[in-house]
C-alpha cells in the first residue's frame, strides 16, 4: 500500500483537552474529527480547581468496575519513545509506562525508531486553563477490531506550568503521565474516583476497573 493510500485511511486526530468537537476535511477528503477528553488540574485530590469548560470532559460512559474504550492498537505490544530532554520528566513517563505494563495486558516496548505512542511535556498556554494534560491521537477509518477504532499513532504530553501552579508532586505528575498514557491505549474517561482514567487526576494509579478495561479492549 503507497503512502497517498495510508494517508487517505487516517481519519481522526483525537485531543484530550478541554471542550472541542468539530470535523473538518483534508485534501485526500478524509474526515478529521477532534474529540475531548480532560484531565483536569486539582488542588486537593478532593476539590477540582479551574475544571475543565466543557461538561462533555466530566461525562464518563459505563460503570465504575470498568473502564470504557473507543480505540486500541492492531497489537497488544505497542512501542514508545520518551521525548522529554528532562530526566525528572523521563523519570515520570517510565514510572507511567512500568505501571501499564503491570497489567500483563499490553506490551510498552521502547524504541528509538519511530514509536507508535511518544511521550513528553509542555506548558499550556494558560497555567490557569484547568488541564494538566494533553494526548493527541489517530485512527484509521476503515479498521476495527471488536467494534473499536483501531490506532495509528498517539502523542501524550504532562503540562509542566500547570502541574507547578497546583504543586503537583512528582507522583501525582506520574499518576497524570498514566491517565495520558491510558487515553494513549485507547481507553476513555471512567465514572469512578478509584480509577486513573477518572477525568480529573491526583492521586489515582492504574486500578482494576483499568486493567478491566484493558482486557476488555485487548481481548
Amino acid at each position: 500500500m503507497n503512502k497517498k493510500n495510508v494517508l487517505g485511511r487516517l481519519v481522526a486526530i483525537v485531543a484530550v483537552a478541554a471542550g472541542l468537537s468539530f470535523v473538518s476535511s483534508n485534501q485526500a477528503s478524509a474526515k478529521i474529527v477532534t474529540e475531548s477528553d480532560g484531565s483536569g488540574a486539582q488542588i486537593q485530590t478532593s476539590i477540582l480547581a479551574n475544571t475543565v469548560s466543557s461538561a462533555s470532559d466530566i461525562n464518563a460512559t459505563g460503570s465504575a468496575s470498568l473502564t470504557p474504550a473507543s480505540k486500541r492498537w492492531k497489537s497488544s505490544t505497542i512501542t514508545y519513545k520518551i521525548s522529554s530532554g528532562s530526566s525528572y520528566y523521563k523519570s515520570v513517563w517510565k514510572t507511567a509506562v512500568s505501571r501499564w505494563n503491570k497489567s500483563g495486558v499490553i506490551d510498552l516496548v521502547p524504541t528509538k525508531g519511530k514509536a507508535d505512542i511518544t511521550l513528553s511535556t509542555a506548558n499550556a498556554k494558560s497555567s490557569t486553563n484547568g488541564t494538566v494534560g494533553i494526548t493527541y491521537s489517530s485512527y484509521y477509518n476503515n479498521s476495527t477490531i471488536h467494534s473499536l477504532k483501531v490506532m495509528a499513532s498517539a502523542k501524550s504530553y504532562v503540562y509542566r506550568n500547570v502541574a507547578s501552579r497546583y504543586k503537583y508532586s512528582k507522583a501525582e505528575r506520574a499518576h497524570v503521565a498514566e491517565h495520558e498514557l491510558g487515553h494513549a491505549l485507547g481507553l476513555q474517561h471512567n465514572v469512578g474516583k478509584a480509577s486513573v482514567m477518572y477525568y480529573a487526576t491526583r492521586s489515582q494509579s492504574v486500578s482494576k476497573p483499568d486493567v478491566n478495561g484493558l482486557k476488555q479492549s485487548y481481548r
